[in-house]
């Protein structure tokens, strides 16, 4: 989708009408919602706190859109705000419980995949045991399908540190997993 929020030869923001704004946040939904929600969870939400988040970034999506503001790439935008959520939900957890080193009890639940192998869903459980910016990273790359660059964004770090996190991340699956066949 070319993004609807682009600028005049006189540099000022065009509005975006308020069909324009529904279509931008429907798309997205539809393009990205489950991955949205992937991520998440990915990162220690429950199920519902999950949902929660992604129904928050589309409001805040449709409030950036009916206050003019611009974004250049809705999709980062989008993953930024949940990652953003997602974080900010962990730390109201803590605080709330008084105990910040305490991990949030319950079982993620991940969104659906189309490549639903019991290789694959051990694999991710593997993640879901990783460090959260490990988990991020990794979510990103391999279930968003971002570059390093956007998730370096997403995460508010810089390409090289998502990298970075990738990479251990993985070193650290291939020792508790073992050698691919």
């Amino acid at each position: 989708m070319t993004n609807e929020l682009t600028r005049h030869a006189d540099s000022a923001p065009i509005a975006v009408e308020e069909a324009g704004r529904e279509r931008i946040v429907m798309s997205l939904y539809a393009r990205r919602g489950v991955e949205l929600y992937g991520l998440a969870a990915g990162v220690g939400l429950s199920s519902d706190d999950a949902a929660d988040v992604v129904q928050e970034v589309m409001l805040r999506l449709w409030r950036e859109l009916d206050a003019g503001n611009e974004l250049r790439e809705v999709d980062g935008w989008a993953f930024r705000a949940a990652y953003n959520l997602a974080m900010d939900h962990h730390r109201l957890r803590r605080r709330v419980s008084g105990s910040i080193g305490r991990l949030i009890a319950g079982r993620v639940e991940h969104a659906p995949d189309p490549a639903d192998a019991a290789d694959s869903d051990a694999l991710w459980q593997a993640v879901d045991a990783l460090p959260a910016r490990q988990r991020a990273a990794l979510y990103l790359r391999y279930r968003a399908d971002l570059p390093f660059e956007r998730i370096g964004l997403v995460m508010g770090i810089t390409a090289g540190a998502a990298r970075s996190h990738a990479t251990n991340a993985l070193a650290t699956l291939r020792r508790r997993i073992g050698p691919e066949e």
